[in-house]
């Protein structure tokens, strides 16, 4: 965002991002004592919010919230702006502006995210963003900024030099993003084998390669500024201005699961009163290379350490499945996840809970529902007290390890196929215009594949009833099967792309 110019000339990828949704972001403040606003009345803004894509998802999802995004780029505003005004969104503020002349005029903010800017703009813009948090956020605010960090940094940075040095004085982006890649192809052929330096470079070109785009090469790694730094650093600026650190959006990542035992148990002892100084060891043996910080005012205190009574208050979702072979539900069970790893619990009352979950692909469901659903299946001696204690302390360290999501009053969207279904207009805008990834409304990017599917989502606006979707499809694509609409729909259910249906899951968002 530091330069409109580039930014106008090459479209930086437009992508939504689950783990900033403040749905979580209000979860985690609520953990460690914070008392954040609730999403779905909240006063959001971002900060370098590109085309607006992340907020066009979350005002859609949350009509009685108030959003509002600033960027340099008016070629990106403009594009987000046309989608805002077809899609009715008037709860959604788009500027193009300089964040150094810009004031925000909706009151305190709830939240305030910035994620890809801290690191890729000038001190002065830096300084600006961290003031405006300290000005502008509520008494229990929570502002989300990400940036490049060290020791990591460093890796990345060996890269960034070299790839600069070979574009030189090149002006044109395209000119300068072919040089870049010209110098992965040179480095590849001209390092010598079994040298320390070549097995580090190789690993960092490799990783380069894998998340390969055009607009994130040229923006991102051949950025004239970008400036990775300490967590200690960025804390010592926050606390200028008045924040303090809360936590991390990717909460998971403070996890010390993977420590070696040597230095487990004294990093506890560290985080027990001071956080900051424990996360910034764990980068120091991690080599931790980003960081999506959380901060409050000063003045909230968060607590260091979860409360686990706050997860009673909260919503459940989770990946986890059980295995096939997980044994009988009177002995342990083991869930696997995706890509979290696995818990394997005997307690029958979390059991039901999972599988709960796992029937509701993955909807997120409140704790409390979920708990007395799966008593009522398992009686047992424990009170109801006991029961919900037991399960919060084993929810929320399995939310730490990353199996679990933990959510503040989430939008809903559909569990089953209705007999009219309904897709997020915002999906289908975007399916309608030929773009294979959508955002869903959990947050996430996700791939619909072939011409078929994305005619099918693109008419989801609730005037069709399954022979109508098919009579559709078949206009055209040519061809339309019954079986293939009707996995087509289950699979969009499971992608999150449907929106509730008010007399199956409640009022749903306003699509």
């Amino acid at each position: 965002m530091s330069n409109h110019c580039d930014y106008d000339i090459v479209r930086y990828p437009s992508l939504v991002h689950a783990q900033l949704h403040p749905a979580r972001l209000a979860a985690i403040a609520a953990l460690h004592g914070v008392p954040a606003a609730s999403p779905s009345t909240c006063n959001l803004l971002e900060v370098g919010c590109g085309d607006g894509l992340q907020l066009l998802a979350l005002a859609q999802a949350y009509p009685r919230a108030t959003f509002t995004g600033i960027d340099l780029s008016a070629t990106a505003i403009a594009r987000g702006e046309r989608l805002r005004a077809a899609l009715g969104l008037g709860n959604l503020r788009l500027v193009a502006g300089d964040l150094l002349d810009w004031e925000p005029t909706t009151g305190p903010c709830d939240f305030i995210v910035a994620h890809g800017f801290y690191s890729w703009v000038p001190e002065p813009v830096r300084d600006r963003l961290l003031a405006l948090c300290g000005s502008h956020l509520a008494p229990g605010g929570i502002a989300c900024i990400s940036y490049n960090t060290l020791p990591g940094g460093h890796l990345r940075r060996m890269l960034w030099d070299i790839m600069r040095f070979h574009a030189g004085d090149a002006s044109d982006p395209g000119a300068r993003v072919a040089r870049a890649l010209e110098c992965l192809d040179l480095l590849e052929a001209g390092m010598p084998e079994g040298e320390r330096y070549t097995r580090v470079m190789a690993e960092e070109i490799s990783a380069l390669r894998g998340r390969l785009d055009p607009g994130v090469l040229f923006h991102d790694d051949l950025a004239a500024t970008n400036e990775p730094c300490t967590l200690d650093r960025f804390v010592r600026h926050a606390r200028g201005n008045g924040l303090e650190f809360l936590a991390e959006a990717s909460y998971h990542e403070m996890s010390l699961q993977r420590v070696g035992d040597g230095a487990r148990q004294l990093l506890e002892e560290i985080g027990r009163d001071d956080p900051v100084t424990k996360e910034q060891y764990l980068d120091f043996m991690k080599g931790r290379r980003f960081r999506q910080t959380l901060l409050c005012r000063a003045e909230a205190r968060p607590r260091p350490a979860a409360d686990a009574a706050v997860v009673a208050g909260l919503h459940l979702s989770t990946r986890l499945r059980p295995r096939q072979d997980a044994g009988t539900d009177a002995g342990m069970r083991d869930y696997d996840h995706p890509s979290s790893g696995t818990l394997a619990t005997a307690d029958p009352v979390l059991k039901g809970m999972l599988d709960a979950c796992a029937d509701a692909n993955s909807h997120p469901l409140p704790v409390q529902a979920l708990l007395d659903a799966a008593r009522a299946a398992v009686p047992g001696a424990a009170t109801r007290g006991q029961d919900l204690a037991r399960v919060c302390d084993a929810l929320l360290r399995a939310y730490a390890a990353g199996l679990v999501d933990l959510l503040l009053d989430p939008a809903p969207f559909a569990r089953l196929v209705p007999e009219r279904p309904v897709a997020s207009p915002l999906a289908r805008a975007t399916a309608a215009d030929g773009q294979q990834l959508v955002p869903s409304l959990r947050l996430h990017m996700v791939e619909i594949a072939g011409t078929a599917s994305l005619a099918l989502l693109a008419a989801l606006d609730g005037s069709r009833d399954r022979a109508a979707l098919q009579a559709q499809v078949a206009r055209e694509c040519g061809t339309a099967d019954a079986g293939t609409i009707e996995m087509a729909l289950r699979g969009f259910v499971e992608m999150a792309l449907l929106c509730a249906d008010d007399d199956i899951d409640g009022p749903g968002p306003a699509c």
